[in-house]
Protein backbone atom coordinates (compact mmCIF):
# COMPACT_ATOMS: atom_id res chain seq x y z
CA UNK A 1 0.00 0.00 0.00
CA UNK A 2 1.41 3.16 -1.20
CA UNK A 3 2.01 6.17 1.16
CA UNK A 4 -0.18 8.32 -1.10
CA UNK A 5 -2.94 6.37 -1.13
CA UNK A 6 -2.92 5.61 2.76
CA UNK A 7 -2.95 9.61 3.08
CA UNK A 8 -6.22 9.40 0.96
CA UNK A 9 -7.51 7.14 4.04
CA UNK A 10 -10.06 8.21 6.70
CA UNK A 11 -8.34 9.02 10.13
CA UNK A 12 -9.97 6.21 11.67
CA UNK A 13 -8.59 3.65 8.55
CA UNK A 14 -5.07 4.75 8.98
CA UNK A 15 -5.20 4.37 12.64
CA UNK A 16 -6.39 0.79 12.44
CA UNK A 17 -3.47 0.57 9.79
CA UNK A 18 -1.23 1.93 12.30
CA UNK A 19 -2.54 -0.27 15.34
CA UNK A 20 -2.14 -3.72 12.89
CA UNK A 21 1.35 -2.66 11.91
CA UNK A 22 1.99 -2.33 15.57
CA UNK A 23 0.68 -5.54 16.44
CA UNK A 24 2.88 -7.03 14.32
CA UNK A 25 6.26 -5.15 15.22
CA UNK A 26 5.45 -6.25 18.75
CA UNK A 27 5.96 -9.79 18.28
CA UNK A 28 7.66 -11.40 20.47
CA UNK A 29 7.46 -8.86 23.30
CA UNK A 30 6.18 -9.37 26.48
CA UNK A 31 2.74 -7.75 26.87
CA UNK A 32 2.80 -7.84 30.90
CA UNK A 33 5.04 -8.08 33.58
CA UNK A 34 7.81 -6.53 35.32
CA UNK A 35 11.73 -6.04 34.67
CA UNK A 36 14.52 -6.53 36.78
CA UNK A 37 17.09 -3.88 37.07
CA UNK A 38 20.80 -4.96 37.42
CA UNK A 39 22.90 -3.87 39.90
CA UNK A 40 25.02 -1.73 37.72
CA UNK A 41 22.71 0.47 36.56
CA UNK A 42 21.00 1.81 40.12
CA UNK A 43 24.90 2.46 40.92
CA UNK A 44 25.26 4.56 37.88
CA UNK A 45 21.86 6.28 38.77
CA UNK A 46 23.58 7.26 42.02
CA UNK A 47 26.15 9.43 40.31
CA UNK A 48 23.54 10.98 37.80
CA UNK A 49 20.80 14.33 38.45
CA UNK A 50 17.78 14.36 36.56
CA UNK A 51 16.50 17.53 36.15
CA UNK A 52 12.56 17.55 34.12
CA UNK A 53 11.10 20.74 33.48
CA UNK A 54 7.07 20.56 33.57
CA UNK A 55 4.52 22.22 32.30
CA UNK A 56 0.73 19.90 32.37
CA UNK A 57 2.47 17.25 30.45
CA UNK A 58 -0.33 14.46 29.28
CA UNK A 59 2.29 11.57 30.22
CA UNK A 60 3.31 13.05 33.01
CA UNK A 61 2.33 10.01 35.62
CA UNK A 62 3.56 7.34 33.01
CA UNK A 63 7.58 9.34 33.47
CA UNK A 64 7.66 9.91 37.22
CA UNK A 65 6.07 6.04 37.54
CA UNK A 66 8.98 4.68 35.55
CA UNK A 67 11.76 7.20 36.94
CA UNK A 68 10.19 6.17 40.45
CA UNK A 69 11.20 1.98 39.29
CA UNK A 70 14.43 2.68 37.88
CA UNK A 71 16.00 5.55 38.90
CA UNK A 72 15.67 5.59 42.19
CA UNK A 73 19.37 5.88 43.26
CA UNK A 74 19.21 9.58 41.23
CA UNK A 75 18.93 13.02 42.31
CA UNK A 76 15.91 13.87 40.75
CA UNK A 77 14.68 17.62 40.36
CA UNK A 78 11.26 18.64 39.27
CA UNK A 79 10.96 22.33 37.75
CA UNK A 80 7.11 22.88 37.78
CA UNK A 81 6.96 25.70 35.16
CA UNK A 82 3.92 27.15 35.60
CA UNK A 83 1.40 24.16 35.71
CA UNK A 84 -2.31 25.11 36.28
CA UNK A 85 -3.61 21.69 36.28
CA UNK A 86 -4.71 20.66 39.93
CA UNK A 87 -4.24 17.13 38.69
CA UNK A 88 -0.28 18.19 37.71
CA UNK A 89 0.08 19.62 41.26
CA UNK A 90 -0.87 16.53 42.90
CA UNK A 91 1.40 14.24 41.01
CA UNK A 92 4.70 16.12 41.24
CA UNK A 93 3.27 16.68 45.34
CA UNK A 94 2.63 12.79 45.55
CA UNK A 95 5.86 11.57 43.73
CA UNK A 96 8.30 14.10 45.65
CA UNK A 97 6.88 13.37 48.94
CA UNK A 98 7.30 9.71 48.36
CA UNK A 99 10.86 9.42 46.60
CA UNK A 100 12.70 12.59 48.13
CA UNK A 101 12.75 14.74 44.83
CA UNK A 102 13.48 18.23 45.01
CA UNK A 103 10.81 20.74 43.52
CA UNK A 104 11.20 24.26 41.93
CA UNK A 105 8.05 26.01 40.91
CA UNK A 106 7.41 28.40 39.00
CA UNK A 107 4.30 30.82 38.95
CA UNK A 108 4.49 31.91 35.19
CA UNK A 109 6.01 29.68 32.70
CA UNK A 110 9.43 30.57 31.92
CA UNK A 111 10.12 28.38 28.95
CA UNK A 112 11.04 24.77 28.61
CA UNK A 113 14.77 26.03 28.76
CA UNK A 114 14.97 28.09 31.43
CA UNK A 115 13.18 26.29 33.36
CA UNK A 116 16.13 23.34 32.37
CA UNK A 117 18.47 25.85 33.85
CA UNK A 118 16.92 26.55 37.00
CA UNK A 119 17.07 22.90 37.97
CA UNK A 120 20.68 22.20 37.16
CA UNK A 121 21.69 25.02 39.07
CA UNK A 122 20.04 23.08 42.11
CA UNK A 123 22.12 19.76 40.71
CA UNK A 124 24.54 18.08 43.20
CA UNK A 125 25.83 14.80 41.52
CA UNK A 126 28.78 14.61 38.85
CA UNK A 127 26.61 14.10 35.90
CA UNK A 128 23.50 15.92 34.50
CA UNK A 129 20.27 13.87 32.49
CA UNK A 130 18.43 17.01 31.05
CA UNK A 131 15.16 15.08 30.40
CA UNK A 132 11.57 15.71 28.89
CA UNK A 133 8.53 14.55 30.66
CA UNK A 134 7.01 12.61 27.99
CA UNK A 135 9.77 9.88 28.67
CA UNK A 136 9.35 6.33 29.34
CA UNK A 137 12.63 4.74 31.75
CA UNK A 138 13.53 1.53 31.32
CA UNK A 139 16.14 -0.98 33.67
CA UNK A 140 18.98 0.29 30.78
CA UNK A 141 18.87 4.20 31.28
CA UNK A 142 21.97 5.00 32.94
CA UNK A 143 25.42 2.87 32.89
CA UNK A 144 26.21 3.71 29.21
CA UNK A 145 26.55 7.29 30.17
CA UNK A 146 28.29 6.72 33.72
CA UNK A 147 30.67 3.98 31.72
CA UNK A 148 31.35 6.25 29.02
CA UNK A 149 32.25 9.44 30.84
CA UNK A 150 34.39 7.37 32.90
CA UNK A 151 36.39 5.51 30.38
CA UNK A 152 37.21 8.75 28.08
CA UNK A 153 37.29 12.17 30.10
CA UNK A 154 36.79 14.41 26.32
CA UNK A 155 32.89 12.59 26.23
CA UNK A 156 31.03 15.47 27.45
CA UNK A 157 27.43 14.72 26.09
CA UNK A 158 25.67 11.61 25.62
CA UNK A 159 22.81 10.69 24.04
CA UNK A 160 20.54 6.99 24.79
CA UNK A 161 18.49 4.66 22.24
CA UNK A 162 15.38 5.79 21.91
CA UNK A 163 11.92 5.59 19.86
CA UNK A 164 11.97 9.31 18.69
CA UNK A 165 14.84 11.38 17.78
CA UNK A 166 15.61 13.85 14.84
CA UNK A 167 19.44 12.00 15.04
CA UNK A 168 20.12 8.30 14.54
CA UNK A 169 19.76 7.59 18.01
CA UNK A 170 15.91 6.36 16.53
CA UNK A 171 15.13 3.00 15.83
CA UNK A 172 12.85 2.89 13.50
CA UNK A 173 10.87 -0.39 14.99
CA UNK A 174 10.20 1.05 17.96
CA UNK A 175 9.11 4.54 16.55
CA UNK A 176 6.56 2.97 14.60
CA UNK A 177 5.40 1.17 17.69
CA UNK A 178 5.97 4.23 19.81
CA UNK A 179 2.23 5.39 20.90
CA UNK A 180 1.03 1.64 21.15
CA UNK A 181 3.46 -0.15 23.48
CA UNK A 182 2.97 -0.35 27.17
CA UNK A 183 5.97 -0.26 30.05
CA UNK A 184 6.07 -4.49 29.51
CA UNK A 185 6.42 -4.08 25.94
CA UNK A 186 8.90 -1.03 26.23
CA UNK A 187 10.98 -2.71 28.91
CA UNK A 188 10.83 -5.88 27.00
CA UNK A 189 12.05 -3.81 23.38
CA UNK A 190 15.25 -2.31 25.45
CA UNK A 191 16.25 -5.68 26.87
CA UNK A 192 16.03 -7.23 23.17
CA UNK A 193 18.26 -4.18 21.94
CA UNK A 194 20.35 -3.81 24.95
CA UNK A 195 21.44 -7.55 24.47
CA UNK A 196 22.11 -7.04 21.39
CA UNK A 197 24.74 -4.34 21.33
CA UNK A 198 28.19 -4.88 22.32
CA UNK A 199 29.93 -3.27 25.37
CA UNK A 200 31.00 0.50 24.83
CA UNK A 201 28.65 0.42 22.17
CA UNK A 202 29.33 4.39 21.08
CA UNK A 203 28.73 6.15 18.28
CA UNK A 204 30.22 9.72 17.89
CA UNK A 205 27.63 11.81 16.75
CA UNK A 206 27.42 16.10 16.44
CA UNK A 207 24.33 16.15 18.60
CA UNK A 208 22.51 14.01 20.36
CA UNK A 209 18.35 14.80 20.76
CA UNK A 210 17.18 16.56 23.77
CA UNK A 211 14.91 14.28 25.42
CA UNK A 212 17.21 12.59 27.30
CA UNK A 213 20.30 15.08 26.95
CA UNK A 214 23.26 13.66 29.65
CA UNK A 215 25.98 16.02 30.43
CA UNK A 216 28.85 16.42 32.37
CA UNK A 217 27.73 19.15 35.50
CA UNK A 218 31.34 20.77 35.51
CA UNK A 219 31.27 20.80 31.79
CA UNK A 220 27.71 22.48 31.41
CA UNK A 221 28.88 25.12 34.53
CA UNK A 222 32.13 25.88 32.52
CA UNK A 223 29.99 26.64 29.22
CA UNK A 224 27.45 28.97 30.83
CA UNK A 225 24.30 26.00 30.27
CA UNK A 226 22.57 26.94 27.04
CA UNK A 227 22.47 30.10 25.02
CA UNK A 228 20.76 32.80 26.63
CA UNK A 229 19.57 34.46 23.28
CA UNK A 230 17.43 31.36 22.67
CA UNK A 231 14.62 31.30 24.79
CA UNK A 232 13.40 27.44 23.86
CA UNK A 233 13.91 24.77 21.28
CA UNK A 234 17.15 24.28 19.35
CA UNK A 235 19.64 24.83 22.47
CA UNK A 236 20.65 21.21 23.12
CA UNK A 237 22.07 21.81 19.17
CA UNK A 238 23.44 24.93 19.92
CA UNK A 239 25.00 23.91 23.24
CA UNK A 240 26.83 20.47 21.01
CA UNK A 241 28.17 22.96 18.62
CA UNK A 242 30.05 24.77 21.30
CA UNK A 243 30.93 21.06 22.53
CA UNK A 244 32.58 20.18 19.85
CA UNK A 245 34.01 23.28 19.49
CA UNK A 246 35.83 22.51 22.50
CA UNK A 247 37.45 19.92 21.47
CA UNK A 248 35.51 17.34 23.29
CA UNK A 249 33.21 13.97 22.22
CA UNK A 250 29.27 13.46 21.21
CA UNK A 251 28.23 9.77 21.77
CA UNK A 252 24.89 7.77 21.45
CA UNK A 253 25.54 5.23 23.96
CA UNK A 254 23.94 2.41 22.17
CA UNK A 255 23.38 -0.09 25.00
CA UNK A 256 20.97 2.25 27.32
CA UNK A 257 17.00 2.81 26.21
CA UNK A 258 14.76 5.69 27.21
CA UNK A 259 11.65 5.55 24.90
CA UNK A 260 10.35 8.78 23.77
CA UNK A 261 6.79 9.89 22.89
CA UNK A 262 7.50 12.66 21.41
CA UNK A 263 5.98 16.28 20.98
CA UNK A 264 4.38 15.60 24.43
CA UNK A 265 6.58 17.53 26.97
CA UNK A 266 4.32 20.87 27.44
CA UNK A 267 1.25 21.37 27.08
CA UNK A 268 -1.33 23.77 25.92
CA UNK A 269 -2.78 25.63 23.48
CA UNK A 270 0.99 27.82 22.74
CA UNK A 271 2.86 24.95 22.42
CA UNK A 272 1.08 23.54 19.30
CA UNK A 273 2.88 21.71 16.60
CA UNK A 274 2.73 25.05 14.40
CA UNK A 275 3.78 27.19 17.60
CA UNK A 276 7.05 24.36 17.70
CA UNK A 277 7.98 24.58 13.92
CA UNK A 278 8.06 28.07 14.17
CA UNK A 279 10.47 28.13 16.85
CA UNK A 280 12.62 25.09 15.62
CA UNK A 281 13.02 27.21 12.44
CA UNK A 282 14.28 30.60 13.88
CA UNK A 283 16.69 28.91 16.16
CA UNK A 284 18.12 26.69 13.62
CA UNK A 285 18.76 30.31 11.75
CA UNK A 286 20.15 31.73 14.96
CA UNK A 287 22.79 28.64 15.23
CA UNK A 288 23.80 28.83 11.90
CA UNK A 289 24.25 32.26 11.91
CA UNK A 290 26.59 32.11 15.04
CA UNK A 291 28.32 28.95 13.91
CA UNK A 292 28.39 28.56 10.60
CA UNK A 293 26.96 25.47 8.90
Amino acid sequence: MSHEFRKRLPEPMREVLRRTRAAFLSMGLPSKGEFSQPESELVASAEISIVIPVLDAPPLERCFASLERYGSGAEVIIVDDGSEREETKTLIREFAARNRWKVLRNIRPQGHSRATEAGARLATHPYLCLLNADTVMTPWSWRAAQEAFEADPRIAVTGPTTSHATTPQMIKRAELCRHYWNDAQVCGFAKYYAEKVRSRGWVDLPEVGGFAFFVRRDVWEELGGFDQDLPDYGNEVEFCRRITKSGRRIVWTQKSYIHHLGNQTYSGPRFGKNYIYEKSLRALEYIERKHGG
